[in-house]
């Protein structure tokens, strides 16, 4: 298959099952693939589709027979996990050790991944831990929401995030709830410029 490959880039194969009720998809590395395919498919690149038919079954006498595959060419960039993007203000740098995290996104991305006993708990204040994928240390905060509907992290946001990774006003932060590990997910994804202001 190192015909198919220019420039170094990634070629992938995409899969779809259509069930009626959802899609699944598969992505494999046609590169991990060779020894089976071993160049003998007449596949085509750019996202063309090539229909492969069995043989032994004529497409006018069994269409479910045809396997479609798509072949993609395309720059292989992991998919981008931090749901929550955060433009940092001077509020949230400020005395009051809390960081503001837009409604609509924890609504969508953090909220349906808990259980009714935490939702339960997030007027008073729920225990969260936060992984700072930068720096490899877990931190001890509380999720609460105000009255007035908006998010925050509270507890230790200045000493554990401000101060000891020196946030500035401007940097872009992310987050996202990590459903495997039961925590928020932590990283500085951009520094602002030094006459940011």
């Amino acid at each position: 298959m190192e015909g198919y490959t220019n420039d170094n880039v990634p070629l992938e194969l995409s899969l779809s099952l259509s069930f009626g009720v959802g899609e699944c998809s598969y992505h494999h590395n046609l590169n991990n693939l060779n020894k089976t395919i071993n160049g003998e498919l007449p596949l085509t690149l750019f996202n063309k589709r090539q229909t492969i038919e069995n043989p032994e079954f004529p497409s006018g006498r069994n269409k479910r027979n045809r396997v479609e595959i798509e072949i993609e060419r395309r720059h292989h960039a992991p998919d981008d996990p931090w749901c929550i993007k955060k433009q940092l203000y001077k509020s949230d740098l400020g005395n009051l050790s809390r960081l503001i995290l837009p409604s609509e996104l924890v609504e969508s991305h953090v909220l349906p991944h808990w259980n009714a006993d935490q939702l339960a708990q997030i007027q008073q204040g729920l225990p969260v831990f936060v992984w700072d994928c930068d720096t490899n240390t877990q931190h001890y905060m509380k999720f609460k929401r105000w009255s007035k509907g908006a998010n925050v992290l509270i507890k230790n946001w200045t000493s554990d995030f401000v101060k000891r990774r020196n946030l500035k006003l401007g940097d872009e932060i992310g987050l996202y709830w990590d459903i495997h590990n039961s925590r928020f997910n932590f990283s500085v994804l951009n520094r602002a410029p030094s006459n940011f202001s």
